[in-house]
């Protein structure tokens, strides 16, 4: 993935959500990320919170390298369906916007 790649991804997200933080679910697979798509999706905030699911070391050692630095909640998942129960336990975003407002 590409600095580019990830700016799409960003811009790609926010038109779907309106620019409202939502949650995002990512299935890791087959993914070299390049320095430039790390930094802009470490910093940019455009979810609530992330939960990446895959299923090998490789998966695992990836997840680590996005979710260090992470303001949002994360979490790494072998399951979907683990990611998904997690996703959905999280207080609701547009709430807490409110809230801080």
């Amino acid at each position: 993935m590409s600095g580019g790649d990830a700016d799409a991804v960003v811009a790609a997200v926010r038109g779907v959500t309106g620019g409202r933080l939502q949650p995002m679910l990512v299935e890791v697979v087959d993914v070299c990320l390049g320095l430039e798509a790390r930094a802009t999706l470490l910093g940019t905030r455009f979810v609530s919170a992330v939960a990446l699911v895959g299923a090998t070391v490789v998966d695992r050692v990836m997840a680590a390298a996005l979710l260090r630095e992470q303001e949002c909640p994360h979490g790494y998942f072998t399951s979907v369906e683990d990611a998904r129960e997690w996703l959905r336990g999280l207080p609701d975003p547009q709430a807490l916007e409110e809230a801080v407002v």
